[in-house]
């Protein structure tokens, strides 16, 4: 028997490293955005998959260029929606300067934000998935230009 508890402990400790990386390569949701007759597909530069499984990428800002007049729409996957999330568009002159946010958003899977946040300046779209209504660390972010005419 002592025999029999070795290999199931070994087992056993094998199955917890085997989960533990299969967490690490889940993949993470991506957010479509539509706008300027372009859709894109954004994969977020932190998502955490639980309180000690986060995965961070390197930021890459995917650009999409809209007219003054023109919305984007932002859609989430079910799976961050059933959490609930945020948007925040954000000054590229202070960071720390929010041009306009959503609040939480939990009974939609899409958000429509106006081109012209900024006044017609660049600015960065964040969006963030909740969890009990605040920010888990899982963020997608974009940055929006506005071109003078319509697209």
């Amino acid at each position: 028997m002592p025999r029999f508890r070795r290999l199931l402990a070994v087992a056993v400790g094998a199955l917890a490293v085997a989960g533990l990386l299969t967490a690490c390569q889940k993949p993470a949701p991506e957010v479509s955005v539509l706008g300027g007759g372009k859709v894109v597909r954004i994969t977020p530069s932190t998502y955490c998959f639980d309180t000690e499984h986060c995965r961070k990428q390197a930021l890459d800002l995917p650009t999409l260029t809209l007219g003054s007049d023109d919305k984007l729409l932002i859609d989430v996957p079910n799976a961050v929606k059933s959490n609930g999330w945020q948007v925040q568009a954000l000054s590229l002159q202070d960071i720390t300067k929010v041009l306009g946010a959503s609040g939480p958003i939990t009974d939609s899977h899409s958000y429509r934000v106006a081109s012209n946040a900024a006044d017609g300046s660049p600015f960065l779209v964040r969006v963030d998935e909740l969890d009990g209504g605040k920010p888990d660390g899982s963020t997608w972010s974009f940055l929006v230009k506005v071109s003078q005419t319509k697209s």
